[in-house]
């Protein structure tokens, strides 16, 4: 039941609203009918009342002329004269044909009638005008005429009554129910006609839905547009247009979309062979700092064993007597080769640079120094730089080590300092100087790889080094590192690492 009723929804389709648009019309024309013809009939039947009243008034004169008779008798005329008058009264007055005159007593009882040959049922009651129904079931309108006009007729008892046949039936007679009729009707008519002019005016339009969503579902290719110029024709147009536009953008993303997969591909490779070359330079990068490691201990070691087995050679064949304090020398070169070689292999695994920060990592490794070598080392660290501890500090702790190794091998110094020091503008400076023989930096030394593997290491981290020495002068090496603004005055690295170190002259 709420499917008819929702399908009776004006709201759902067109031919819908426009049905019921014409229903409410045709209700409305309806209405106006009936009130126009109620209108009309009371019009009608007031016409009729009063021509039946001019009728029955005027012959009610007549008649008070013709019962005076000689002597101011009063009497009826005889019934030839009265139907004389009748006759005489209805030439004048014009009735309707089906009228019938009646003059009654006081007891409503007929004295006389016309035509004579109709049987007039007596009315009960005899207003001034009435509608009443007579024993045949035929309504009729009574009109009887005022006492006040024939004072001569109210003397002797005898009114004057107009009895006429009457299509109305109370106040809905029968021609309002006819006019009622023809009102349903029309509406009726009017309805289908809207009904069908509802569904001629949608069916094109029904006809373009069904191909829009035929087209939505991708069961045609496209709509075939209406002919005409009216709104359905510029409406399927317009779709026309719409759906061809959106086949040529849609055409267009595929191209692109090729395109983008082509290039995507493309930049794929590109990408992959990168990583190639990255994971190779990543490869040599450990590679030359294996080699430098190897460089820093075991070259070191491995040469200072080779200077000691040539002197032994040389004892062996000129001096036997000095050859077991030689051997016990060589003896302990090789040891403090083995411990390098452990150091730099325990350094590779644990990195106390990323773990403690540089300024701590610097601290032992000046303290291990100065052990190891019986000289007079001084360290000073700034807390902030101390801290710096990312991957270039590494860098910046193996150049440090380097500097010291080469200082205990060839500087013959006796007293070394190294600082650690904020530079400012997010500079830190490591400071590496000793009081030795000195050298010339702009020589070439070959077999020794110390200095340019420092300088390596400098233009790796994109270090500023500067390297001052001259011979009988000492040496004096100065590094200088722009790790960020982090490293300004007064700012703060975020490390929170142990600061550990020399705080003064070491001494072994």
């Amino acid at each position: 039941m709420s499917r008819y009723l929702q399908a009776l929804d004006p709201r759902r389709s067109l031919a819908t609203a426009v049905a019921w648009f014409a229903v409410v019309l045709s209700l409305a024309i309806a209405l106006a009918l009936l009130t126009v013809g109620d209108f009309a009939l009371n019009s009608m039947l007031a016409q009729r009342d009063a021509q039946m009243m001019r009728f029955a008034t005027r012959l009610a004169i007549d008649l008070e002329g013709a019962v005076a008779g000689p002597g101011g008798v009063l009497a009826l005329p005889s019934r030839q004269r009265l139907g004389k008058i009748v006759e005489a009264a209805r030439e004048e007055a014009k009735p309707d044909p089906r009228a019938r005159v009646l003059l009654l007593d006081d007891r409503h009882d007929i004295v006389f009638q016309q035509p004579e040959e109709s049987s007039a049922d007596v009315p009960l009651t005899l207003p001034r005008a009435s509608l009443q129904i007579g024993g045949n079931g035929e309504h009729q309108v009574v009109v009887t005429a005022p006492l006040s006009r024939a004072p001569g007729l109210r003397s002797l008892g005898i009114r004057v009554a107009v009895v006429q046949p009457s299509e109305e039936s109370g106040h809905g007679g029968t021609l309002q129910e006819k006019l009622t009729a023809i009102s349903i009707l029309l509406s009726i008519f009017a309805a289908l006609i809207g009904v069908a002019f509802a569904r001629r005016l949608t069916r094109r339009l029904s006809d373009l839905t069904s191909q829009v969503r035929k087209v939505a579902n991708q069961e045609a290719e496209g709509i075939v547009e209406p002919a005409g110029f009216d709104e359905v024709a510029v409406l399927g147009r317009a779709f026309g247009r719409l759906l061809n536009a959106l086949r040529q953008e849609h055409a267009e993303l595929d191209q692109l979309t090729r395109e983008l997969e082509q290039r995507v591909q493309a930049r794929t490779r590109e990408v992959e062979r990168l990583a190639a070359d990255s994971r190779y330079a990543a490869v040599v990068r450990e590679r030359l700092r294996f080699a430098r490691d190897l460089h820093d201990t075991l070259a070191h070691s491995m040469m200072e064993m080779l200077v000691e087995v040539r002197t032994l050679r040389m004892l062996h064949a000129h001096d036997p007597q000095r050859l077991a304090a030689e051997l016990e020398r060589a003896e302990e070169v090789a040891r403090e080769g083995l411990k390098e070689a452990r150091d730099a292999v325990s350094h590779m695994r644990l990195n106390a640079v990323r773990d403690l920060g540089l300024g701590a990592a610097l601290s032992g490794a000046t303290v291990r120094f100065a052990e190891r070598t019986g000289l007079e080392v001084s360290y000073r660290a700034d807390p902030q730089a101390a801290s710096f501890a990312d991957e270039r500090a590494e860098t910046v702790f193996r150049i440090a080590e380097e500097a010291l190794r080469n200082i205990d091998r060839h500087a013959r110094a006796a007293h070394v300092e190294v600082a650690l020091l904020q530079a400012g503008d997010g500079e830190i400076e490591l400071v590496i100087a000793d009081d030795g023989v000195g050298f010339d930096p702009e020589s070439s030394y070959p077999g020794h790889f110390g200095v340019t593997g420092i300088r390596e290491h400098a233009q790796l981290i994109g270090a500023r080094l500067e390297l001052q020495s001259r011979p009988g002068a000492g040496t004096r090496l100065c590094l200088r590192l722009r790790v960020g603004p982090e490293m300004r005055e007064g700012g703060d690295l975020g490390h929170d690492r142990h600061q550990g170190g020399l705080q003064g002259p070491a001494q072994a």
